[in-house]
């Protein structure tokens, strides 16, 4: 293990200062695009013939060319509207003053031109690993969240324990919850804790999120079994700020700011990005009351009172840029902190009234980026202390109605003994990515992240050793992982096939005192220690440049991650015998599209597992993840969009999962549906812009629809499942307690921009026909909520 550690730590390093020695050989040509009458012309393009190399000019119209040293260079520069320009310099030339390019306007008149070309986000759309990207910035006015953003999307569900701010966990295509790992610009996201997630970012913090389904990029070299998701944030040529206030019903607040500084010679930036969610999360809820003096038990409709939340969240950065030694070097410090009160545990079985937790920390980064000729190498640390504190001193109990029953035998409201913990989560991780380019059709690439995590406390109410009494939380626990990934990214037949293959060693060592389900310390001192290898593939086939086939296949390990283990000193309890989850995973995919008039996209995946790791509640009050033996499944989803009109765009998909345990040797549980899992869900959009209302102003207006079909919060015989076709018709044959219902949800909303882009007002009803919305553990989520959003850019 110190060996490997030594290896992910000195390596890059080492490389590091063998780049810097290597790059004197590279040279910058640096020019400014002007016309005849000194406008500089943003957007030009400059090419350097013979090498492949180019840049776009930026809204000064200046560009940065790096290359080789040579003695002269032909560059070429071409704007529309004006004559292309082919200038010879000499190496002397450009190690002077800013070149000047003048550029003269083509007298030929052209009656329409069209460019074509391919964003980022269509980019990603259409590699040979399946990924499926959400363009947040084409919706960032709306009042949507990035939860309700992919909910929307072909094989996504994103599920909460609640409202704004509860656990959301990911599942996609049979995998769910840490199968599916968390990326903020391609780094892990572990060291930020529960401050940045999913369901707290602001869209407008985000360029596009990309999820990728089984098989993962060795850019991204995560211990993954069913994906991942990328969050990218925005990039910025120069300057801007843009600030977005969102208001809500049940006392919603969320806003957010955005900055960026950029000097004029683009060696030097700053910036920062902060946000802010608050909720009283007060709405109405559907539970079972039981009266303090008979004891009977009867159906109510109650509304929540203990569930506020507050998360605040603010980073800042700075760095170089286009220096001979780096291409950018950023440093960066984070700070967030969350309060938040408890209303319920695991299930809505009993309420609380008093019960606080916290979360804070103060996070510094570092990113090194650099392109050494054919390598590039790029290099992130980060190191850390994560606190949370739990409050649970209320002597008795809350019911349903907020009142409070006073107990004199009881230290606290979710257990008999209360708890006042503190815990420290130590924090260290390193991620190294190399990338050389063989040649124009191949690309190596090799990808290191190592994470080292400690963890220490107190809790002068919690659990102790049976023979000392010593606070076990006193005692430290350790977890050490390391995860690499090698491939190569090859084209062949004129760039029509495509080929991926990567392999990659996974490492984890745990070390801590054992206690079991229940949190009672058992005294026993338990290390894990386990290595693993894993292969994948993945091949595109184009038949077109806008149809093509795409085919995986992997053989992956997915290891416990530190929370699954240790708990997260709240409701989440630890369970040191997990073991890492295996799976061989297969997807097939189809996609075509016909610009500015519609996209099909078909895929279909198969999956056998083996120690699947699933959160599971244990009682009425906390969840744990324990190992499922064995599931094995197939499905299915489709998307489509069209344009049904120059001004009325529609989208639809929908996705069928047929995942079940076997091998149980349990008559009644084999072959049965993996518990707490939708197997059916669909969704339909409608989306229209409108030009010139109010004078200039543009109004957009949008409805979605959402279905998810009726679901088991527990293993079910197959038998009791209803009749129709693959179940989606029909009723279960048993009681309701343990089916999740059908769930139909219907939204729709408006944004208006009143003249150009800069601001915007928006409007949405969510589940405006008011439908009962249940989610994870059947817990039930907000019914009808309106939003209100403002949102102003300047650039």
């Amino acid at each position: 293990m110190i060996r490997l550690f030594l290896l992910s730590f000195f390596v890059p390093i080492i490389i590091l200062l063998a780049g810097v020695t290597a790059s004197g050989q590279d040279v910058y040509i640096n020019g400014v695009v002007r016309d005849h009458g000194g406008a500089t012309l943003p957007g030009a393009a400059a090419s350097l013939e013979g090498t492949g190399e180019n840049a776009t000019a930026d809204r000064d119209g200046r560009f940065r060319i790096q290359t080789k040293s040579a003695d002269s260079y032909k560059i070429t520069i071409q704007h529309i509207g004006f004559k292309k320009l082919t200038r010879t310099i000499s190496g002397k030339e450009i190690s002077e003053n800013e070149l000047v390019f003048v550029l003269a306007e083509q007298q030929t008149q052209l009656s329409e031109v069209q460019i074509t070309g391919r964003t980022e986000t269509n980019q990603a759309r259409l590699q040979p690993i399946k990924a499926e990207v959400i363009n947040t910035k084409a919706v960032q006015e709306q009042p949507s969240t990035l939860v309700e953003l992919m909910n929307r999307s072909a094989g996504i569900r994103i599920r909460q324990t609640g409202g704004l701010g509860s656990n959301a966990g990911l599942m996609m295509n049979g995998f769910q919850d840490r199968a599916i790992k968390n990326f903020k610009d391609g780094i892990p996201m572990d060291h930020l804790g529960a401050g940045y997630n999913i369901s707290l970012v602001p869209v407008n913090m985000l360029e596009r999120v990309e999820v990728y389904k089984g098989v993962l990029p060795a850019s991204l070299g995560a211990d993954a079994l069913g994906g991942a998701v990328n969050m990218v944030t925005k990039k910025s040529l120069y300057r801007y700020a843009e600030a977005s206030y969102e208001a809500a019903s049940f006392n919603t607040h969320r806003a957010s700011l955005n900055a960026l500084y950029t000097d004029s010679t683009r060696h030097f930036f700053i910036g920062g990005d902060a946000f802010l969610n608050r909720s009283d999360n007060n709405y109405k809820v559907n539970v079972i009351v039981t009266d303090q003096e008979t004891a009977a038990r009867t159906p109510a409709t109650v509304r929540l009172f203990h569930n506020k939340f507050a998360n605040y969240y603010a980073e800042a950065y700075g760095g170089v840029t286009n220096l001979k030694w780096v291409d950018e070097l950023r440093a960066g410090v984070t700070w967030f902190h969350i309060n938040r009160q408890n209303q319920y545990g695991a299930t809505m079985s009993q309420p609380f009234g008093a019960s606080l937790s916290t979360q804070y920390s103060v996070i510094p980064t570092l990113r090194y980026r650099k392109k050494f000729g054919k390598l590039s190498v790029d290099q992130f640390l980060t190191m850390s202390n994560i606190h949370t504190t739990q409050v649970d001193t209320a002597r008795g109990t809350y019911d349903w109605y907020g009142n409070f029953i006073p107990s004199p035998s009881r230290v606290g409201e979710t257990s008999a003994r209360g708890t006042l913990s503190e815990i420290k989560f130590s924090y260290f991780t390193s991620r190294t990515n190399l990338a050389y380019r063989v040649n124009q059709n191949h690309l190596a690439e090799l990808n290191v992240v190592s994470t080292n995590i400690g963890r220490t406390g107190r809790d002068p109410l919690g659990l102790t050793l049976p023979e000392t009494g010593r606070d076990i939380l006193t005692l430290p626990a350790k977890y050490y992982k390391i995860v690499a990934a090698a491939g190569i990214q090859s084209t062949f037949l004129n760039e029509k096939l495509t080929n991926n293959l990567i392999a990659k060693f996974f490492h984890y060592h745990t070390s801590t005192i054992n206690v079991d389900i229940y949190g009672t310390a058992l005294g026993e001192h338990r290390y894990t220690s386990e290595n693993s290898f894993g292969i994948a593939e993945a091949l595109k086939f184009a038949l077109t440049p806008n149809t093509f086939f795409r085919v995986s296949a992997e053989a992956a390990t997915r290891l416990p991650e530190q929370d699954e283990m240790f708990g997260d000193g709240n409701f989440h309890r630890s369970n040191f015998l997990l073991k890492p989850e295996k799976s061989t995973n297969v997807n097939l995919g189809f996609r075509t599209e016909r610009r500015n008039a519609y996209s099909l996209e078909v895929n279909a995946f198969y999956r056998v597992t083996r120690d699947l790791i699933l959160k599971m509640p244990i009682d009425f009050l906390f969840t744990q993840n324990q190992n499922v033996e064995s599931v094995k499944g197939l499905g299915f989803e489709t998307d489509l969009n069209i344009s049904l009109t120059r001004w009325l765009r529609a989208n639809g998909n929908f996705t069928y999962q047929d995942f079940r345990i076997f091998d149980t040797g349990n008559r009644l549980k084999e072959n049965a549906r993996l518990r707490n899992t939708p197997y059916f869900f669909a969704n339909l959009g409608l989306n229209s812009t409108l030009d010139r209302i109010g004078g200039q102003g543009k109004l957009h207006l949008y409805y979605f629809f959402s279905f998810v079909r009726e679901y088991y919060l527990d293993y079910v015989p197959k038998s009791l499942e209803p009749d129709g076709f693959l179940g989606l018709w029909g009723k279960a044959k048993f009681d309701a307690p343990n089916i999740i219902p059908n769930q139909a949800l219907h939204s729709a909303g408006f944004t208006y921009n009143p003249a150009g882009e800069r601001f915007s007002i928006g409007f949405q009803a969510k589940n405006f026909l008011n439908a009962r919305v249940y989610d994870n553990f059947r817990i039930q989520n907000a019914g009808r909520s309106l939003h209100f959003k403002v949102n102003y850019t300047l650039k």
